[in-house]
């Protein structure tokens, strides 16, 4: 439902709007919105109202003096609105929704090739035929006031701390600045930098170790080394911090702060305890889903990186194509080959390796790599639980972003929803099969 989004009848603003944009087009006469008609107000339904929209019909008739119809003296044939091709992959959706069942959050696959969304499910939902009809003021009410926000499309709207799935950029930072290498150890007490804990003791953790084992005392340390700037840096070489330009109303490009901007927010200068928390995905950073399916896409392909896009084709009423998405890249990942290949590595060992906390998205015949994070939510005390990923890792053709709000760690309330979508996409299950997703195993 976020995805096509809901349609309403248009106010004056909206009308003005339309009938300008219109007017730019020289479709004015032809087409022009007035009181009584219905547009998009969310989703596809907004972003495409003007391809969607068609041209009214009318008939003008001759009558006589009792109101008679004496001749038809024009009719003007309706034409319908043009028609949209998405990206989406009817299975995936279904696995994603179904998986998605009874969670808060949202779970996003693109093509890493071209940066097609194969699937998005933004939860909770909303039925879009409630709108066809006009709602009372009562019922619109208990919509726009409920709590959980149903009408919101969290997986380009909500931005949350991307916890540990942050971990894999501030890895390629310090690998691309050579602050780190794949050799720099150091021991994981449980408690790192500033007295800030990691979720478990790791002992002697290397950079593999690190990224596979989620140590945030190693990543304390990196951070550390790094400094604010420089991790600001590599995350806008992801494309955190601005908007994706997905082809869908609302996107939020989420922050990525860095001294300047904490000095422009707050006046205040950055504090070094700022930045250990920032390379671990916590503090002041905030992303959107989609974002972080792009960054997980942009790892598998080496930092290559593509605008992502829903709508494929555009076709008019007679079936004729009117026009056509072309993949968009976009400017690469300011990385070198072996940072990525390390980061790759350890993010394969987190679903393959010994204590690594993807293991639940390790499908035989299918080479996954992927990262947990569990991302502190203080209010309301229990974290979000994160996960991405990507396969196959030879040649990526998948990847995958999903949040599970308040879902604890991220291999038990995400990761399950990420192995859903790879067995339908890789043929495992049906999407008829898949179940909301439950996985008692304890990790980031």
């Amino acid at each position: 439902s976020h995805i096509l989004g809901y349609i309403g009848e248009v106010d004056k603003e909206q009308i003005d709007k339309l009938n300008q944009a219109l007017e730019e087009l020289h479709q004015k006469d032809d087409r022009k919105y007035s009181a009584g008609d219905y547009a998009g107000k969310s989703g596809l339904e907004r972003q495409y109202e003007l391809m969607l929209h068609g041209t009214d019909g009318g008939m003008e008739i001759e009558v006589d003096a009792l109101g008679r119809t004496r001749r038809v003296l024009r009719y003007v044939e309706p034409i319908p609105g043009n028609t949209l091709r998405l990206t989406i992959d009817k299975d995936l959706q279904i696995a994603a929704y179904r998986a998605m069942q009874g969670k808060t959050g949202a779970a996003v696959a693109i093509n890493p090739q071209t940066g097609e969304v194969l699937a998005m499910v933004s939860k909770p939902d909303f039925d879009p035929n409630i709108f066809v009809q006009k709602l009372n003021k009562e019922d619109w009410m208990k919509i726009v006031t409920n709590r959980s926000n149903p009408l919101q499309n969290r997986a380009i709207s909500n931005k949350y701390p991307p916890g540990s799935t942050f971990k894999p950029i501030t890895a390629v930072a310090a690998l691309e600045s050579d602050t780190a290498s794949s050799e720099t150890t150091l021991v994981c007490t449980g408690i790192g930098l500033y007295k800030r804990r990691c979720w478990k003791v790791h002992g002697r953790v290397d950079m593999t170790k690190a990224i596979a084992q989620s140590c945030d005392v190693y990543f304390y340390e990196i951070g550390r080394r790094l400094g604010i700037n420089r991790i600001a840096q590599m995350a806008r070489s992801f494309g955190l911090g601005s908007p994706t330009g997905i082809d869908l109303p609302f996107e939020k490009k989420g922050t990525v702060p860095d001294e300047k901007w904490k000095m422009e927010r707050f006046k205040e200068r950055w504090w070094p305890g700022e930045t250990v928390i920032c390379a671990i995905g916590q503090g002041y950073i905030q992303t959107t889903p989609i974002q972080m399916a792009s960054a997980a896409a942009a790892l598998a392909n080496w930092g290559k990186r593509f605008q992502p896009y829903i709508v494929k084709e555009v076709v008019n009423s007679n079936g004729g194509l009117t026009s056509s998405t072309a993949p968009k890249q976009l400017a690469p990942v300011s990385a070198g080959q072996k940072a990525f290949e390390q980061v790759r590595f350890g993010m394969r060992q987190a679903v393959i390796g010994q204590g690594g906390t993807g293991r639940v998205v390790d499908i035989p015949g299918i080479a996954v790599a992927g990262k947990t994070g569990s991302a502190e939510d203080p209010p309301r005390k229990r974290p979000h639980a994160w996960f991405i990923c990507f396969a196959p890792m030879e040649n990526p053709e998948i990847a995958i972003a999903v949040i599970s709000e308040q879902g604890g760690h991220g291999s038990t309330g995400a990761a399950p929803v990420a192995r859903a979508i790879l067995d339908v996409y890789f043929g495992k299950k049906k999407a008829k099969d898949i179940k909301p997703t439950v996985v008692h195993v304890v990790g980031d």
